[in-house]
């Protein structure tokens, strides 16, 4: 990997450099120490708390010493979130650290083994291994705002989740007590169908209710401004014969207003945390240049941010390109070729989406980005698919963001061409 930019000019060990691996786990972190020359001088465990911390570094500095060695590297693969705790006491010391990619790590491990088996010593040492032979990138810890927006991130991809989760739940639950609402409301979330959802979204309690008792009900429960009452008309018909269940209807009931509730919740939590996102987004420099581009809203620059980090780390638009995974990637043997226009999609996956759906409004609302997706696909010579020239646009708009930044300039269409 010496060739690339996961260890790109980092070769700046002393000749006499130890290497330092550590596998984290939740209680015992293990380690194992090595020469230049891949010698094993220590190995040995240290608990995940303070006294296990200054035991782990006066240990590695008496090795050191030892050794007469001129530095130490650690080295350690992402785990959870252990690794940003010794990762901050590293920078507090002094002492520089490397990440070691998991998948790296286990195919050198089984490779050199020729079988998979594998425990917490064999994983330390390969990592060490890996740092000796410079298969480690160059990740660093965010700072200020930008480690804030990227907890945010966090926290917004849970409270999405939790929210889809719940929707699905609600689907369900209306599946078998009301299946034929879907029919006339799409959205199960909008105001109407959530105070029929309720009031009373088994269609065998609708039905044994008069027409006008229904809609009282329903009106009671009503928090919007605007009563869809013809398709409370038609709800109500259609509950006189459908297929809905006719036993426990209590509990399905409770479970659709239990659910309700924690849907609401979570949307509110989304709400608060989308308002923290933004006001910690203002904050940054950068956050006018990037905000300047129509379709991109406040709430997505900060996700764009939580995934990029600090742009001063970066040096060109191509480290933006390869950290989302969308820089074309060969995938050949012999006469065999996969795709005409590979993807490597070995970057953040989060980042990938954003800049999907980006690109989607762009492409709707942007003339030049709508006149490139369809210049793409109509040309003479090697035109691509749909989903292909959405991956040239991705590509494109991190050059944007990028010049944005740098050239601290707004975002105008003549600007985006000439890139």
């Amino acid at each position: 990997m010496s060739n690339n930019s996961t260890s790109a000019g980092i070769r700046q060990d002393q000749p006499d450099c130890l290497h330092v691996g550590v596998d984290l786990a939740l209680e015992e972190n293990m380690v194992v120490i090595l020469d230049e020359r891949a010698k094993r001088l220590d190995r040995f465990s240290f608990p995940q708390d303070r006294g296990g911390y200054d035991y782990f570094f006066q240990r590695v500095e008496s090795v050191r010493q030892r050794n007469e060695a001129l530095g130490v590297a650690l080295s350690m693969e992402p785990t959870n979130y252990f690794w940003k705790l010794l990762a901050q006491e590293a920078e507090a010391r002094q002492i520089p650290y490397r990440l070691v990619n998991p998948y790296t790590a286990k195919k050198h491990r089984e490779g050199n083994q020729l079988d998979p088996s594998k425990d917490d010593p064999r994983d330390a040492g390969q990592i060490a291994e890996l740092s000796r032979t410079d298969h480690y990138t160059q990740t660093r810890l965010q700072k200020g705002a930008y480690e804030e927006l990227r907890q945010y991130a966090t926290l917004h991809d849970q409270i999405r989740q939790s929210i889809r989760r719940e929707e699905q739940v609600l689907w369900g639950l209306t599946g078998q007590a009301f299946p034929e609402l879907i029919q006339v409301f799409r959205d199960l979330e909008g105001k109407t169908s959530w105070a029929v959802l309720q009031t009373c979204g088994c269609a065998a309690a609708i039905r044994v209710l008069t027409e006008e008792a229904f809609l009282t009900q329903v009106r009671a429960n009503y928090a919007g401004k605007r009563l869809q009452l013809s398709k409370l008309h038609r709800a109500y018909r259609l509950a006189v014969t459908s297929i809905g269940l006719k036993e426990g209807l209590e509990a399905l009931q409770l479970a659709l207003r239990l659910h309700l509730a924690q849907l609401e919740c979570l949307k509110s939590q989304m709400d608060q945390l989308t308002e923290a996102m933004t006001a910690c987004l203002q904050t940054l420099p950068e956050a006018p240049f990037l905000l300047s581009v129509p379709t991109l809203k406040a709430p997505s620059v900060a996700l764009f941010l939580a995934e990029v980090g600090d742009p001063r780390r970066y040096r060109t638009a191509a480290q933006w390109v390869k950290l989302a995974g969308i820089q074309p990637a060969p995938n050949t043997s012999g006469q065999k070729q996969r795709s005409k226009t590979p993807m490597s999609h070995h970057g953040r996956p989060r980042l990938r989406t954003l800049l999907y759906f980006a690109c989607m409004r762009l492409v709707r609302w942007d003339a030049y980005f709508a006149r490139l997706y369809s210049e793409l696909q109509r040309r003479s010579k090697n035109p691509l698919t749909k989903m292909q020239a959405l991956g040239v646009l991705m590509n494109k708009l991190l050059h944007i963001l990028w010049a944005l930044v740098k050239n601290q300039t707004g975002y105008n269409p003549a600007f985006a061409q000439s890139i």
